[in-house]
Order: C-alpha cells, then structure tokens, then sequence
C-alpha cells in the first residue's frame, strides 16, 4: 500500500463510520451482503441508516424481502441475542434499514425521484455487492449485471453531497488468464486490447454475435463470463475514475466461503457460497473432483471479506491516480490443496451421523480428468438419468444429479490450476484496523479447525440438521505434504525451492 495520508485509514474505522454513518448497501440479500450488514450493525452501532436496494418479485413487498430474506437469516441470529426482545430488536435495529425498490439492469437502478433524491443527500459510504455470481451466464447477461450494474451505481452516487466512499467488490480471478503467475494488487492491461472499444463493440453487437464471441474469444481465456464481466468493468472504473471523481476503492475476494468466526464459525447460506462440492459431499453423492491433489485453491471465509470490505472504505480517496486494490485471499499465505481439502469432506461426513437427506453411503473424493470424470459420471449415473427421465415423479432427483455433473465441470479451470494473489495491501490494512475489523490474515487459517466449522456450517445451514460438535473429526492430516504420494511431494517441494515462488509465500 503506498503511503498516502488518508483522513482516516484503518486506524481511525471507528471514527470513519461515525463521522460517515449513513450507508448505501447493493446485493444486502446475496451471500456476503448479508455478511457486510450484519456485520455493520453488530460492531457499529453509531450507525444511523442503511439503505438497501431491494429487487421485487412475485407478490413480495419490501418488507417482506427484508423481514424474510433478510433478518430471516441465520446470521442475525447473534445480533439478536443481544436484545432482551423483538421489539428491542425491531426499534434498535431493524429501524434503521431503509428499503428502496430497485434493480441493478435498469437506469439509475430503477430508483423512484425520491428514493434517489434522499439517497443523494444522506449516504456517504456506497457497497457495491450486487453481481450475477452464476458462473454459466450468457455473455450479454453477465455484462448487464456485473458491469453495467456497478456503472449505474455510479451515476447514483455522482450527485452524493456527503460521498466519502464507494466500494466495489471484484473478485481476484479478474486476472484469471495469467494462470500460474504471482498476481499484484493492480490493474494489468486487458489481454483483449484497450477496454473501451471492448465494451463499445459489445454494446453493438446483436444477440448471436455476442453468443459467438463468447464462445469464440471469452472462453478461450477466461473460465466464465463471470471472471470476464468483472474484469472488464474493472478496466472501464481505471479508464474513467479521474472523470468519474468518485472515491472508489475496488476489493477482490478469491473463492468466499463459510465464516471463520463470526457470528458464528462455520455460518454459510446458499449452495453456491456453501460450495458445491461440499454440498454434494454431505449429500452422499460420489465427488469425483477433476484436477491435480497438490493444486493449492483459494479459499477465503466470509466474515474476514466483509472486514477488509469495510476497512477498504476508510482508504477512498478521489484525489488518487487510480483506485486502491485489495486482495482477500490465502493463496501467497497458506493456502489449501483441493487434495486436503477432499480428505476434510470425507472425513467429516464418515464420522457424523448420516443426514435424512442423504441418497448415498458411498463418499468419495476422487480426482480424474474431464473426460475421465465424465466416462465414470455417465457410467454411475447414466442408467438412473435414463430411467428418472421417464418418470415425473424423478424430476427433482434428476436436477439434483445433473448440477452433480455441472459442478466439476464448470469449476475444472479452478481445480487443474493456481494462481497467487498478493495482499500486501491487505495486510497492510489488516495490520493497523482496531480489533472489531481485525481478520487476523496475516496468522494464515487453520485449516483444520476451519474445515470441521466450514462442514458444520453446511451441516446446519444448509441442510438444516442437528450437529453434534462433540465428534472429534481425524486430524491425523494436518498439511498438504502430508497426504501427496511421494512423486508429487517432491515435484512440488522443487518448485517451491524456485525463488521467485518461495519469496512470496
């Protein structure tokens, strides 16, 4: 980080948010919004107003959406507790969100004049979390959310009068191409060429054209129009941020998972964020997971996100040349191999009770090559696909086998290879934030204590089942090296003797 005098920086967070206490919060019912507000109101609580932008559906009215999808969940459940009764609840808390209808496709985020013009003269502190996180969205749908979206979240905030920060949340594999590379926390040119004629020509394509430049030039080097979409919006923000004048900070989760600790170790919400893998796992279902055993991912609990999120904004500063960048990531600290990460699954899963939900004894965590797992998928499952197609009754059974198959094949960029995401940045922040926004990075996780919280948490959360904690789980298997065959041990203890590897982790 350089060292720039930034009227607060981490040091004074308390006093940023009470100074810049009315926050403006997209994508509150997704994953980690949900985590950035509760957190938000459990430590800070000299905030005085939230708003959310809240997308309707259905007969749902706003506060349906933020009684039920939101304070419904789990994660307020400690927030709660503090307060001798729900109506101490209600008037402490809840009252101080302010739902606004709107939607992150459409102009000015669909926001009402009103609603617009009482954002603009409250909010000082903007989070941008709203994003399609789907990883097999159509090109044109995943520039509409991902990079549209936060530009018309832009244009809110231009007219803010009190705007002291804007916070954008990427996602580390906007680098995703450069494969193998120790990646900085910084914007590198876009391997397409200059961004703005990217984005030009996108916009002017028709449907088909769009389709077959996403087959033809996005997905020969990106996973998914996701890592693209994020990437280029983030091209654009660097073109147009001394234009814009807004004090935008960009913060780049790797893989968000289960929270370490708080409010609760373990706490995860939805299949996506619970990872797919584990959820088939505590389904019962063989994982046969594609890719290399020694191949280090990056996995990154939620919980320490929303604190680098919200320590991020205390650095927003317009007079920048370009926006701060922050990595939240274990890959250049002490990461997990998929190998390890496997043997966790299955351990945990063999040890406690079977869940009612489970379809299957036989947990496995296996590792093959795409068209080896797909020969092995077909020859398991294929005879009941054949047959569940057949029957309406085996409709929800077929969908929940074929997203089995989907999953590995949809994540293979991310099981057969590594990246390294710097974050000096990120330390540097981490090291001087007082203790209600300490993450504690900079210690590196223990990962086994996390992965019997990560699998509780998938136990309780998403399968909503009794969890027996006083089950000790093996942990016989503490390190990566220890469970390499002894070939891929020394393979992998060379090319961490390499110095431009070994400096960085």
């Amino acid at each position: 980080m350089s060292h720039h005098r930034y009227k607060f920086g981490p040091t004074k967070a308390r006093e940023f948010y009470t100074e810049n206490n009315v926050i403006f919060l997209t994508g509150a019912t997704g994953f980690v919004g949900k985590t950035i507000l509760e957190k938000l109101l459990r430590s800070f609580p000299q905030i005085t107003k939230v708003y959310l932008l809240v997308r309707i559906s259905g007969t749902k009215t706003l506060q349906d959406r933020v009684e039920t999808d939101i304070f419904g969940s789990h994660i307020f459940d400690t927030l709660k507790a503090q307060f001798s009764s729900p109506r101490e609840f209600h008037d402490r808390i809840v009252k101080k969100i302010v739902p606004v209808k709107g939607d992150i496709t459409i102009n000015m985020l669909g926001l009402s004049g009103e609603d617009l013009a009482m954002i603009r003269e409250d909010v000082a502190v903007v989070i941008n979390s709203a994003a399609s996180v789907s990883f097999d969205d159509p090109l044109n749908n995943a520039l509409e959310m991902n990079t549209k979206g936060p530009f018309r979240t832009f244009d809110v905030a231009k007219d803010a009068k009190r705007l002291a920060a804007f916070v954008h949340i990427s996602t580390c594999y906007v680098n995703a191409p450069m494969i193998g590379a120790h990646i900085d926390e910084t914007i590198y040119p876009h391997p397409f060429g200059e961004p703005e004629a990217i984005y030009e020509m996108l916009t002017k394509m028709s449907y088909e054209e769009i389709r077959n430049y996403e087959r033809s030039v996005v997905l020969k080097a990106y996973p998914n129009t996701y890592t693209f979409s994020k990437s280029l919006t983030e091209h654009l923000i660097q073109k147009r941020y001394k234009s814009m004048g807004l004090p935008i900070v960009i913060v780049r989760p790797s893989i968000v998972t289960a929270a370490q600790k708080e409010p609760v170790p373990g706490w995860v919400e939805g299949v996506a964020a619970a990872n797919k893998a584990v959820v088939s796992c505590a389904l019962g279902q063989v994982q046969e997971w594609i890719g290399s055993q020694a191949a280090r991912t990056d996995l990154i609990p939620v919980d320490i996100v929303s604190k680098v999120i919200l320590l991020a904004a205390t650095t927003a500063d317009s007079t920048l040349t370009t926006p701060p960048i922050y990595h939240v990531g274990t890959s250049c600290i002490n990461p997990i191999t998929w190998g390890l990460f496997g043997i966790y699954l299955v351990k945990y899963w063999s040890a406690v009770e079977k869940p009612r939900r489970r379809i299957s004894d036989d947990i496995r965590f296996e590792m093959y090559q795409p068209a080896e797992f797909k020969r092995r998928f077909d020859s398991r499952f294929g005879e009941q696909i054949r047959t569940l197609a057949q029957h309406k009754d085996g409709k929800r059974l077929k969908v929940r086998i074929s997203k089995a198959m989907a999953v590995p094949m949809t994540f293979k960029t991310f099981a057969l290879n590594e990246w390294f995401f710097d974050v000096v940045n990120t330390l540097a922040l981490d090291d001087a934030a007082p203790a209600e926004l300490k993450s504690g990075l900079r210690r590196g996780m223990d990962w086994h204590r996390y992965m019997e919280d990560y699998n509780a948490g998938v136990h309780a959360f998403i399968l909503r089942e009794k969890v027996n904690r006083s089950i000790v789980i093996d942990s016989s298997v503490k390190t990566w090296k220890s469970v390499l065959p002894l070939e891929q041990k020394k393979k992998e203890g060379e090319r961490l003797e390499k110095p431009e590897i070994a400096a960085r982790l």
